[in-house]
């Protein structure tokens, strides 16, 4: 259990606004992804992703309802289906949306081409990977080093943090993960119990008063009917 041997991608930051993941983009990754990873993968491994753009992007996109009206009418000819011309981009779209495909990941394609399986992890829940926890550690260990050294000390420091993690921090991190998707798992079932709560049942017996209590309002001749609004305009 550990970082992939020989995987390691290090290089300097070119962005002013010291967020490195305008550097790491779909160019970068893919190119990480067929030099480094897979060459270095053992043999039939499962990936775990996040859902980063440079991570989802799609061989088979479809459009969208910001998509121009043109984009979609090729699109759903490119299926083989028909549209009428009188139909607006709401129609449209509801076509697309009844006909699109699962979505077909670039990175996804390409590790299984490799015979790797891909696993994605769901949306917005970056607690559930076990890496962003390890590189929390190692940059907090670059950090602590990194007093008064020179820039070009940083890369080394890198690399000293990343091989002073050793397999029990990542079983520690992993067992945490594990200890999250448990409690996660609890919450579902404590949500079920809460929202069946809410659920108001009536039996028969309330139902069919209610049923009688409205027929009897309701029941009225005309002659009673008259005398009430007689009574009323008289006052």
């Amino acid at each position: 259990m550990g970082f992939i041997p020989n995987a390691m991608l290090i290089f300097k930051s070119q962005s002013k606004s010291g967020d490195y993941h305008d550097d790491m983009n779909k160019t970068n990754f893919m190119k990480w992804l067929q030099e480094k990873l897979i060459p270095n993968l053992p043999t039939n491994s499962l990936v775990v992703m996040d859902n980063a753009p440079y991570h989802t992007v799609k061989l088979n996109k479809a459009p969208t309802l910001s998509s121009t009206k043109v984009e979609m009418q090729n699109w759903i000819t490119n299926k083989g289906l028909s549209y009428l011309p009188t139909m607006v981009k709401a129609q449209l779209y509801e076509i697309i949306k009844e006909h699109k495909e699962a979505p077909l990941y670039e990175a996804d394609q390409m590790l299984e081409a490799h015979g790797h399986k891909v696993v994605r992890l769901p949306p917005y829940h970056c607690e559930l990977n076990a890496i962003e926890f390890m590189w929390s550690l190692a940059k907090r260990r670059v950090a602590d080093k990194n007093v008064g050294q020179e820039a070009n000390n940083i890369v080394n420091l890198t690399k000293e943090a990343f091989q002073s993690i050793t397999a029990e921090d990542w079983q520690k991190q992993c067992e945490h993960v594990r200890h999250i998707e448990d409690k996660l798992f609890e919450r579902d079932g404590c949500m079920d119990d809460q929202i069946d709560s809410f659920i108001i049942e009536l039996n028969d017996e309330s139902e069919t008063e209610s049923d009688s209590s409205y027929e009897d309002s309701s029941d009225c001749d005309d002659s009673s009917l008259a005398v009430r609004l007689e009574h009323a305009y008289s006052k």
